[in-house]
């Protein structure tokens, strides 16, 4: 009966994650009933700049990052104001199937636009070089024109030593009217289809956007974006999202708003192209997802995924232990269900959990990842080349 229960329960679940729809509206304001639980449509905080404005930069820079996500679209929204000079807001991400520069490798230079467009805030001398605490598989800026104009960039990175760079559309005003960005392709395709938009103050500073005062929190003007889950091919199942902003000038010289901030580091600016390893903390934010399909209650209640699938050095599994500690056992079996390894066995608290599986621990070969949580089992395919 108990069992039955469970599963019942799961199911529910399931149900509710899979009919949330998101309770954003873009418009460059974080609203009090934008912000809530996890995986419910409504903002979460990711960190914040505790500095207090005006900092490194003076009367700009950061307060806040969120980050949401329903079963079609990644929210990802930063709470501050950039300077209308050049300077920007830049995010940095990395995504669980792509592969990018790894962490602790210097930026690549980047390709930019072709001739006669605009050049972006990524080909800035002092961006090239800088050493993220995570790997980056792509980055958006939001780069001051004016009062009234801001201008979407893009970068993507293919490799440690590859990357091309992108304006997404010529302007975006500080209303907080949103824009689509539309005829995106190639390395650039999975931004094609999201929107944005950007609130920003009647003096352009941030010591008067209604966030200063409360730390980034509801009310705060900010920039405001909606990524398309199938456009990012994020994997079903339980991922894991990882987010670092800064405040940058228009030549890559970094301010010293970064979010996750540095502990202890106040308003002295970081230069250019710093080494986020070697300073104090975690500069990546960690956004956890949960992308539900049509597999059957205890999957989607256990909300399993292995990324990069297949992969060529390490896969990650990430599940989730559902409202409290419970049994977990991970098992990574050949296709005949003989135990090939015992990858985890024990109690875990309730929440996101991962797992590194690497060909230096099995050969190559195609395998079966099984999760079970207490009652409940998932199972998963996983190449390893």
């Amino acid at each position: 009966m108990k069992k039955i229960f469970t599963l019942a329960a799961a199911g529910a679940l399931a149900a509710t994650a899979l009919n949330a729809q998101a309770q954003i509206t873009l418009d460059g304001v974080m609203n009090t009933a934008e912000i809530g639980a996890a995986n419910s449509g409504r903002y979460v905080s990711l960190g914040a700049f505790t500095t207090p404005h005006p900092a490194g930069f003076g009367d700009w820079g950061l307060l806040r990052m969120y980050g949401a996500n329903t079963a079609s679209k990644l929210y990802v929204a930063l709470a501050g104001t950039p300077e209308a000079n050049g300077n920007g807001l830049q995010i940095y991400m990395d995504f669980p199937n792509k592969t990018g520069v790894t962490s602790g490798t210097a930026l690549p230079a980047v390709t930019g636009p072709v001739a006669g467009t605009a050049t972006t805030m990524f080909e800035g001398a002092g961006i090239t070089g800088t050493k993220m605490d995570m790997e980056v598989d792509a980055a958006l800026a939001l780069k001051g024109e004016s009062l009234t104009s801001f201008i979407p960039q893009a970068a993507v990175y293919t490799s440690n030593t590859a990357g091309t760079a992108a304006v997404l559309a010529t302007t975006m005003t500080a209303t907080g009217a949103p824009i689509t960005i539309a005829g995106a392709t190639g390395n650039f395709a999975m931004f094609n289809g999201s929107r944005m938009a950007y609130r920003g103050t009647s003096d352009g500073k941030i010591t008067t956007n209604p966030g200063n005062a409360n730390g980034g929190g509801a009310g705060s003007y900010g920039w405001e974006i909606e990524l398309d889950r199938t456009a990012l091919g994020l994997p079903s199942g339980a991922s894991i999202v990882r987010l670092f902003a800064g405040y940058v000038s228009n030549t890559g010289y970094w301010s010293s708003d970064v979010i996750p901030e540095i502990a202890g580091n106040a308003a002295a600016n970081l230069e250019n192209s710093p080494d986020f390893t070697q300073e104090t903390g975690t500069q990546a934010a960690t956004l956890n997802v949960v992308v539900l399909s049509n597999r059957n209650a205890a999957e989607a209640a256990v909300a399993m995924s292995v990324f990069p699938n297949p992969s060529s050095s390490k896969a990650t599994v990430t599940y989730q232990v559902l409202n409290r500690a419970q049994n977990v056992n991970v098992t990574l079996t050949d296709l005949t269900g003989r135990t090939v390894r015992v990858l985890k066995s024990g109690v875990q608290a309730a929440g996101f959990q991962s797992i590194s599986l690497s060909t230096q621990d099995v050969a190559a070969g195609t395998y079966m990842v099984n999760v079970k949580v207490g009652d409940l089992t998932a199972t998963r395919k996983v190449v390893l080349l």
